[in-house]
Parts: C-alpha cells; sequence; structure tokens
C-alpha cells in the first residue's frame, strides 16, 4: 500500500489542486454542474419509456451507422497497434517522477502496472468529459437505462482496449514491431472493409453489391444490438485485449526502464523542437528586416500577423509526412466522387444531408477538439510586431482554417470529376462561411472558458450550442436573399448567408481580442 501512494503522490497531489483551484472559481463551478446537469437530463428524456414500441429488423441507416461505430473504434485500435503513436501519452509525467521510480526500491512489475492503468484511466477520463454529450445525444430514444449503461460499459471497454496497446507498442522491438505493424494495418483493412460494403449498399450500385452479398461480410454494429438484447459477450473481447496488453506490458517492462525514460526524454524532446520551431520563422523574419533596414512609420493590422500563417504552413509541412499528406487528400477526392455517386442515387436525400445532417456532424465532431491556444499565448513570439491582438488571434485561427479549406477543396473536385454540376462552386463558398464561423466559436468558448480541463467538458457543450444558434441568422439571411432574388436564388442565398457567417466571425474574434487583453497570466495549464 505504501509503494502505490508513492506511485499515485504525484497524480493524486494534481488532482486535489485541480479540484482546490476549481472550488476557488464559483464560475466554473457553475459551468461543470450546468454541464452535469444537461447531460443527465438528455440520458432521462432518452430512457424515458415510450409508448410506441418499434419492431422488426433495424434500417439499412440504422445498422450502417452501427457498423461505422464499432468499425471506427477497431480502425482507430489497428492505428495505435500499427503507428505506436509515442508521443500521444504520457509515459512518465516529467523527468523527476522517471528518476523517482527508476530508484525507487518498488516491484518493477508494480510501476509498471501502474503507467498502464494510469493512462488507461486518463484515456477514459478524458473520452467520458469530452463525448458524453456526443453519445448521449446519438442514442435514440427509447433506449432503456440497462442498454445504455451496457453500451457505456462496451465503450469504455474499446477504450481501454485502445489505450493499453500504446505502452507495449511503444516498447516493441525487434521481430515484435514489424509482426505489430503488419497486425495493426490487417486489423484496420479488415474493419474498414464492412464500412465499404455499407456505402456501396447505399449508393445501390448492384453489380458490387451482389460481390459483397458473396463475400458474407459481417456487420460490426450487431454488437450494439447484442447489447440492446441484453447480451453482455461483446464487451468480453475488448476487455481481453485491455488485459492481455497490460499484463504483457508489466512483464516486459519490469526490465526496460531505461527505454521508459528514454521514450520519456524523446517525447519532451519533441515538444521542445515544436517551441523551437514556433520562434525560428519570427528570427528570420526580424533579422531580415534589421538588415534591410526598413522601418515603417505606420501601423498596420497586418504587420507581423502573416507570420503566424507562415509558421503554421511550416509546422505543417514539418509535422505530417508527404505521404499521409497524399492520403488524406485521396480521402477527400473519394469522399467527393461518394458524394456525387450518392447525389445520383438519392438526390432528395442527398441535399437534405447536405444542408442538415452534415453541418450538425461536423459542429458535433468539432466541439470536442479542445482549442490549443494558451500555448501560443504565453511564446514571446505572439506578441511581437505592431498587430493587434485581433489580428494576431484572425491568423492564427486561419492557420488551422486553410488545411480544411484544401480539404473541402479536393472534395469539390472529386464530385464535379462525377458530376459535372456548378453547383458545387457555390457549395465551396458556403462551406467556407461555416468553417469560418465554426472555428471563432471555439475561438471565443476558449476565451470564456480558456482552462485545459473546461475544454473537455462545459467548453464542448456551450460551442455546441452557440455554433448551431450562431448558424441561425446566416441560414435566415440566405431564405430571405433567396425569396427576393429568386431568379440568382443559389448563389444569392449561399453568398448572403457566407457573409453574415464571416461578419459573425470578425465579431467572434473582437470579442476573444477583448476578452483575452490582459488576462494570459491567468490562463490555465495547458
Amino acid at each position: 500500500m505504501n509503494a502505490l501512494s508513492v506511485l499515485s503522490y504525484g497524480d493524486r497531489l494534481g488532482l486535489v489542486n485541480a479540484l482546490r483551484e476549481l472550488r476557488r472559481r464559483p464560475v466554473r463551478v457553475a459551468t461543470w454542474l450546468l454541464y452535469l446537469i444537461v447531460i443527465a437530463g438528455f440520458a432521462v428524456l432518452k430512457t424515458a419509456p415510450r409508448s410506441a414500441k418499434f419492431s422488426g429488423d433495424p434500417s439499412l441507416w440504422t445498422v450502417a451507422l452501427n457498423d461505422a461505430i464499432v468499425s471506427g473504434l477497431t480502425i482507430a485500435f489497428g492505428f495505435v497497434l500499427a503507428t505506436g503513436p509515442e508521443r500521444w501519452l504520457g509515459y512518465f509525467s516529467s523527468r523527476a517522477e522517471a528518476l523517482l521510480l527508476m530508484r525507487g526500491t518498488m516491484s518493477p512489475v508494480l510501476v509498471a502496472a501502474y503507467l498502464q492503468v494510469r493512462a488507461i484511466l486518463r484515456t477514459l477520463a478524458g473520452g467520458l468529459t469530452r463525448l458524453a454529450y456526443f453519445f448521449i445525444l446519438g442514442v435514440p430514444y427509447g433506449t432503456t437505462a440497462h442498454t445504455l449503461v451496457l453500451e457505456l460499459v462496451f465503450f469504455g471497454a474499446a477504450a481501454s482496449a485502445i489505450a493499453s496497446v500504446a505502452l507495449p507498442r511503444a516498447l516493441a522491438r525487434g521481430a515484435a514491431r514489424p509482426a505489430m505493424i503488419v497486425l495493426g494495418c490487417t486489423i484496420a483493412l479488415v474493419a474498414a472493409l464492412p464500412l465499404l460494403a455499407d456505402a456501396l449498399h447505399l449508393l445501390g450500385i448492384a453489380d458490387t453489391v451482389a460481390v459483397l452479398r458473396d463475400l458474407h461480410l459481417p456487420h460490426p454494429g450487431a454488437a450494439l444490438t447484442a447489447l440492446s438484447a441484453g447480451d453482455l459477450r461483446p464487451i468480453a473481447p475488448p476487455l481481453v485485449v485491455a488485459a492481455i496488453a497490460t499484463a504483457a506490458f508489466a512483464l516486459v517492462a519490469r526490465d526496460a526502464y531505461p527505454e521508459l525514460y528514454a521514450i520519456s526524454l524523446a517525447n519532451l524532446d519533441f515538444r521542445e523542437r515544436l517551441r523551437s520551431r514556433r520562434t525560428r520563422p519570427a528570427e528570420v523574419a526580424r533579422t531580415s528586416r534589421a538588415r534591410a533596414a526598413v522601418h515603417s512609420s505606420q501601423r498596420s493590422w497586418w504587420t507581423g500577423s502573416l507570420a503566424f500563417i507562415w509558421a503554421d504552413a511550416l509546422m505543417f509541412s514539418r509535422r505530417v509526412s508527404p505521404l499521409m499528406t497524399a492520403l488524406f487528400a485521396s480521402l477527400a477526392l473519394a469522399g467527393g466522387a461518394t458524394l456525387a455517386l450518392f447525389s445520383r442515387r438519392y438526390p432528395e436525400l442527398f441535399f437534405v444531408i447536405l444542408l442538415g445532417t452534415f453541418p450538425g456532424l461536423c459542429i458535433a465532431v468539432t466541439a470536442t477538439a479542445g482549442v490549443r491556444l494558451a500555448p501560443s499565448l504565453r511564446l514571446p513570439l505572439f506578441w511581437l510586431g505592431d498587430a493587434t491582438l485581433a489580428a494576431r488571434l484572425a491568423a492564427w485561427t486561419f492557420g488551422g482554417f486553410w488545411r480544411d479549406a484544401v480539404l473541402i477543396v479536393f472534395a469539390v473536385i472529386g464530385y464535379l470529376a462525377l458530376e459535372h454540376d456548378p453547383r458545387a462552386g457555390i457549395a465551396f463558398i458556403g462551406a467556407l462561411g461555416f468553417l469560418a464561423l465554426t472555428r471563432t466559436v471555439g475561438l471565443a468558448v476558449f476565451a470564456l472558458l480558456p482552462h485545459v480541463i473546461d475544454q473537455r467538458g462545459p467548453a464542448v457543450l456551450l460551442r455546441t450550442l452557440l455554433s448551431f444558434a450562431l448558424l441561425a441568422p446566416p441560414v435566415v439571411g440566405g431564405v430571405v436573399t433567396a425569396i427576393v432574388l429568386p431568379q440568382f436564388a443559389p448563389l444569392a442565398a449561399t453568398l448572403a448567408g457566407a457573409v453574415l457567417a464571416s461578419a459573425e466571425a470578425a465579431a467572434l474574434i473582437g470579442f476573444a481580442a477583448w476578452r483575452l487583453a490582459g488576462r494570459v497570466d491567468r490562463l490555465g495549464p495547458t
């Protein structure tokens, strides 16, 4: 028990300090209470008994959705097993902790088991607080409380299995490493086949569907259907995987302290290189201006802010390999081509999904990603130059905006390759306005709730609600414009909506600049 107390001392102290800081901020406490009340309220509404019970086999759309959820979890497991993202999890939280554990008298097996369990618990805690609302909203009405609990247990077990292989994969050496890579890639490819089959079924490609029917591909989403019937067997496989990975890591890592320490140092060194690279563009720019001896007597809003866009593009080229860039570009092209085929098969449903379901899904997914602005605000680079804080925040926001815009361009190209419809260009304009609005909503919510823990909880819900609320004025403006100018309805409505969304985005950037001015020293930990 004493050994466990020593092991968990730093984690327990960090948790206590976080709770004390939360207690000193009544506003943060109120936001967390509201967040929990909303989640509990939706859970009660979704599990309330219904007078009408639906019977029969689930629809093709329900089967495809369940397959997407279970296959997505399986693909994530294969991805972690194949790539070994060593920098995604902290093995030792600091050099001091690593030295303490290595030089202590505790059993190495106990230390390794604790590190593995801590990694799994952190993953579960982060996923539960960040994705709770997304999961509850996705549960259909009429779900029983028992089924809801079983599905939560299943997703927790799946997350445990995914997190449990990160540490064993990081320590893999020799023949074990290529074996894990091959196994992970195989698992991801096999899990993607049911998704491809469901997509082809929905598109109604008869010849291909007949071939897939002969292959008798299983439906992974049947696990969720079995849980709704009270079957506990789908929970067993991920739990077994997590237990085997944890036991294997505990046995292997008892003699691998130097390797764990090296991984910890590599993680810290990687972060230091990122920080140093952020400063290089500004240093080069300042050196060039000094050599040219050019001075401006006027302050302009863009002076110095373009360095953030340049730095972001430079960082992206260094962090993302050309192979991954080509892969995402290919997926965007394939996605656009798939949308073109889907529009031929279901033209009315296509526009409903494009204008309603897809934006809502994008808001729900992007809201779960926290805004990582605090590290940039603490860098001296961020405050050099004559640009206003609003201009700097706009440039920082555009740093992530341009990558999404490029992916949309590839999707439009893929759509136009099969469906020569000029309205795809109009959709691109609307997508740009939508992206600008949703990204600046995240910036404004960060200005209100900058703490990293709040970004994983109440900020997720606030960002979702604010995005839907601010999406209403552009939609209304587009409808009114289409009524006034019926002869130019699609283009005029899209332009009006995009202009209103851009105006709201500019207002949100101004609000974030006003809120953050003079408050950088009070930002929470990153």
